[in-house]
């Protein structure tokens, strides 16, 4: 049942990834919600965005290398 667990989590996690990160390069690129989010708080939010995409794939990474430790 564990490595059925690990794959979800590890396909979730690039689903979350790709998703996150085109949110992000849309607000960034276009006028999208530009009257309720502009200036710092449209900033803050793409920011936060990326930093959500790397904090998930730095836990796919860490999932994918604790996967690799347990097969040896």
């Amino acid at each position: 049942m564990k490595p059925i667990l690990n794959s979800f989590t590890i396909y979730t996690g690039a689903f979350m990834i790709v998703l996150v990160l085109a949110g992000a390069i849309a607000f960034a690129t276009t006028d999208l919600m530009n009257d309720r989010l502009y200036g710092n708080k449209r900033t803050g939010f793409i920011i936060m965005l990326f930093a959500y995409a790397v904090y998930r794939g730095f836990r796919i990474y860490q999932t994918l290398k604790q996967q690799k430790r347990n097969e040896e």
